[in-house]
């Protein structure tokens, strides 16, 4: 219900500011030569927007105000006289984002809001540590206490709908030709590693992708017996492919 909510808000905001934006004229489906901090700002109003309406709206609806869900939103700039693209991004939670450039390995663009962050946060594992606790295949590959961080990496410190609101993480990174960017829940990449999300994207065709990365989430959330990674949970990806 509140991922629902928020989703519906973000659309209908993001509309209403794009209406706004081109005088009613026919909405573009790609901005050109946007001014990369309005864009920032239209981000930072779509969540606050869809927290607001979590809170609300989804609290009415759901008959109880212990509503959260998490949130990653990317929006892009078309710059013709390069051929690239400027994608600024937003994220609230473990919601994560991830590119992957042809000639390099694939790149996690968010940190979460969670647990191993906490961790790195008040000095007690490094990044290096942290990265190979999240990665995890069997619980052979680490110590007793790091156990107990892997299985408590899910739990996240702040979310729409939570009892305050969110910090929203906002940033930018330069999208080419051959680029493809990843959006996904906690679904996907806690039962896949970065390795095997990275073979899907990289091996994966174009309009298949996002459904093999679910697929092959769904298949190993039920494989309790070869790994602690199994996991349910709401699956939901967003491949997209630039390319041209």
């Amino acid at each position: 219900m509140a991922s629902q909510t928020a989703a519906h808000a973000t659309h209908q905001r993001w509309r209403q500011i794009l209406e706004k934006l081109q005088k009613k004229r026919k909405i573009p489906t790609l901005l050109e030569n946007c001014d990369v901090l309005h864009l920032c700002t239209i981000l930072e109003e779509l969540i606050r927007d869809a927290d607001e309406q979590v809170r609300t709206i989804g609290a009415q609806r759901a008959g109880t105000d212990d509503l959260a869900t998490t949130v990653a939103l990317a929006a892009f700039s078309h710059h013709p006289e390069t051929r690239n693209y400027t994608m600024v991004f937003a994220h609230v939670g473990d919601s994560r984002i991830y590119l992957l450039r042809n000639d390099e390995p694939l790149t996690r663009l968010t940190n979460d809001d969670g647990l191993l962050a906490k961790l790195i946060e008040n000095q007690i594992i490094n990044e290096t540590d942290a990265f190979r606790i999240d990665q995890a295949m069997t619980a052979e590959q680490l110590s007793d206490t790091e156990i107990s961080y892997f299985r408590l990496r899910g739990g996240i410190t702040q979310a729409l709908g939570g009892p305050l609101p969110p910090t929203i993480h906002i940033d930018q990174v330069s999208i080419r030709p051959g680029d493809r960017i990843l959006l996904c829940t906690d679904g996907i990449h806690d039962n896949l590693t970065d390795a095997e999300i990275e073979e899907i994207l990289r091996k994966g065709p174009r309009t298949a992708t996002a459904r093999l990365l679910v697929e092959r989430s769904i298949e190993r959330s039920h494989d309790r017996t070869n790994t602690v990674r199994a996991k349910p949970d709401d699956m939901s990806a967003i491949v997209l492919s630039c390319r041209f």
